[in-house]
């Protein structure tokens, strides 16, 4: 959940303007970004770029007033929502998130396996490097402070207490989560080196690979993303709890700027 939620962030905190040039380019930078990792061939860029376009515009339309509807519920109730509450609508956009995912399902299967020898390689060692950059990355917390800081202001020696805490509490979820990540790594390699064409249960398997999805992971993977997003839940209702009335007004100033933001984007003509 964490990854789409930072993006999700990241995205909603550009400025109204610039953020409306970035969506309307936003085919050209998902294929920048795609090329950081594998370079494709002129006919893989148009079949990418075509594939975008297409679930832009459907996104635009069916899911972006969706994001203004949990937006509402935040400008309205982010103080008072309880454990129970904000379980709820992180279940919400986890099923949000895999209802996206079925609809580029396709597509993104047809890039990979349209892939030659060489271009899979390369895409294998990108993500193998990347998961070994991330696996050794020893200053998380002090990002995340940074990153709470952006939001919220200066923190206090308390509010850096519980963020700390919450690291030391979640160590073992990011070390199962990074053998779970090598272990994906290995399947996907596997898959995408067989001679013969996929069974529809091997691109099945793919897709579920390259997604992250939990539907069919075993019972004490399931186990510790719960308890980790659990976690990530409690860090919340912790921090939120310290808050001063200045850090509660820069909270309600940003909920509103993306309300704002989304609510242009949805008007924006691609």
């Amino acid at each position: 959940m964490r990854k789409y939620l930072i993006v999700f962030i990241a995205l909603l905190t550009l400025s109204g303007c610039l953020y409306e040039t970035m969506y309307k380019n936003a085919d050209l930078i998902a294929l920048n970004r795609l090329e950081d990792i594998v370079e494709l061939t002129d006919e893989q860029e148009q079949y990418f770029l075509m594939s975008f376009n297409a679930f832009q515009l459907t996104h635009q339309k069916e899911y972006m007033p969706e994001y203004l509807k949990w937006l509402a519920v935040l400008k309205s109730k982010w103080q008072v929502l309880n454990e129970s509450q904000l379980t709820k609508l992180t279940d919400e956009i986890q099923s949000h998130w895999s209802e996206i995912t079925q609809r580029i399902h396709e597509p993104t299967m047809e890039v990979l396996l349209a892939l030659d020898v060489q271009q899979k390689q390369q895409l294998i060692n990108t993500l193998k490097e990347r998961a070994e950059s991330r696996a050794k990355n020893s200053d998380r917390r002090e990002r995340a402070i940074e990153r709470f800081e952006d939001t919220l202001g200066h923190l206090s020696s308390k509010q850096r207490g519980i963020i700390a805490e919450y690291f030391d509490d979640t160590e073992y979820n990011r070390e199962v989560w990074s053998l779970h990540t090598q272990s994906r790594l290995k399947r996907l390699e596997s898959l995408l080196n067989l001679n013969m064409p996929l069974t529809p249960a091997e691109r099945q398997s793919l897709a579920r690979i390259v997604f992250n999805s939990m539907d069919d992971a075993p019972i004490h993977l399931q186990r510790i993303r719960s308890q980790w997003v659990q976690k990530q839940i409690k860090l919340l209702i912790n921090l939120r709890e310290t808050l001063s009335p200045a850090q509660k007004r820069k909270v309600d100033t940003l909920i509103h700027k993306w309300i704002d933001i989304v609510d242009e984007l949805i008007k924006t003509k691609l």
